[in-house]
């Protein structure tokens, strides 16, 4: 067995490409998500935020993100920079994406559907809200993240059989050598078409982004009739409605945040999907007078780096267009001096701010600028 007979393409301008897409690109954008998904978590379970329903499933959100841009940097990153004279980067890729493949998988999957439930939370606030406080609570969405997460666990079991490490010769170095080869379970024809081409298209393609879209529509549409109906007095940023639970209802600015991240995970996983669907048209109609084109590879490095992307920007989306968000980071690292406290009465929808001599200004029913 040849090593290159695994391997992507052997051409030297892919070579380059793949090093400044994979290598270069992915590896930079990538340490930023890491840093901006530790902070994102750091912030949605903040003793503030994680009142929220919707502040759970971003939490969870983050920590998917984090750990699917991780095991990319290994399956990617590494695979870009072996091909060029780093024996100790081929050995550590060859031994481990046997192990990280399947994890980058079930990460993969858990972010899809974190996005869905925060869209599916967000619809039933705005949309359905005579049933938030039935589904919308915090104790609900760690629930349904530990659900989510146990399907991600199951359903991706496949893919530890997939690949393999196998013994080849290097025909550069005339030395035999380590590569990652697909198994035959993943060659195999009935399993490919069931589980690639019906249960991937259902489960983590078609149904999730067309019922992302549905979903967006819907709030977006919802939002904006809203916005037109309230009163001038009520547009105020930075307001907080305490209710007698003590459910917090999230500013619009948020909503904004939220609406934009799940409008960036349809457009990066549409490129994916777009590439997916590609693979198997290829892949149907390839003979050996007649290979697969050379573009696909080009195609895979790209959607790759989209979905990289994609766990990177949901940081910069909260940081941007998120009110709270902002004001809770800015908390954790600045911690102001003069920290406002509540006191909150269930039998008065109030809050009471306290000085921090422990004298109580003016009582503001209903509502208070943080």
């Amino acid at each position: 067995l040849l090593c290159s007979d695994c391997q992507g393409s052997s051409d030297p301008s892919y070579q380059t490409y793949n090093l400044i897409v994979s290598g270069v690109i992915m590896s930079l954008i990538g340490m930023v998500g890491l840093v901006g998904n530790c902070l994102v978590v750091r912030v949605y379970l903040s003793r503030t935020q994680r009142v929220h329903s919707s502040s759970i499933y971003l939490a969870a959100l983050a920590v998917s993100d984090f750990f699917l841009i991780l095991t990319a940097l290994f399956l990617f990153v590494l695979e870009a920079w072996r091909h060029h004279d780093k024996p100790f980067i081929a050995w550590l890729y060859v031994n481990g994406t046997p192990f990280v493949f399947p994890l980058a998988s079930v990460f993969q999957t858990s972010s899809v559907y974190f996005c869905v439930a925060a869209a599916v939370d967000c619809f039933i606030a705005v949309v359905l809200p005579s049933l938030k406080e039935l589904c919308c609570t915090p104790h609900r969405a760690k629930i349904t993240v530990s659900i989510i997460m146990m399907f991600c666990f199951l359903y991706n079991i496949p893919h530890a059989f997939e690949v393999k490490k196998v013994a080849c010769w290097d025909s550069t170095v005339n030395a035999t050598s380590s590569q990652i080869c697909p198994t035959t379970i993943r060659q195999n024809v009935l399993y490919y078409t069931i589980y690639y081409t019906y249960m991937y298209t259902t489960f983590l393609a078609v149904g999730p982004l067309c019922l992302l879209i549905v979903i967006n529509i819907c709030v977006v549409f919802i939002v904006i009739r809203k916005s037109r109906k309230r009163p001038a007095n009520e547009k105020l940023a930075g307001i907080f409605i305490f209710k007698n639970n003590f459910s917090v209802e999230p500013e619009e600015s948020d909503l904004t945040s939220l609406i934009l991240v799940v409008f960036f995970f349809i457009f990066c996983n549409s490129t994916a999907l777009f590439v997916n669907f590609l693979e198997m048209i290829m892949a149907a109609n390839a003979t050996e007078e007649n290979p697969p084109s050379s573009i696909f590879v080009y195609l895979v490095d790209f959607s790759n780096l989209l979905i990289v992307v994609n766990g990177t920007m949901n940081f910069f989306c909260y940081l941007i267009f998120g009110a709270s968000f902002r004001r809770t980071l800015m908390e954790i690292f600045f911690n102001p001096r003069r920290k406002l406290k509540l006191r909150i009465d269930e039998s008065v929808t109030e809050i009471v701010p306290i000085g921090w001599n422990g004298v109580e200004p003016s009582k503001i029913e209903g509502a208070s600028l943080l």
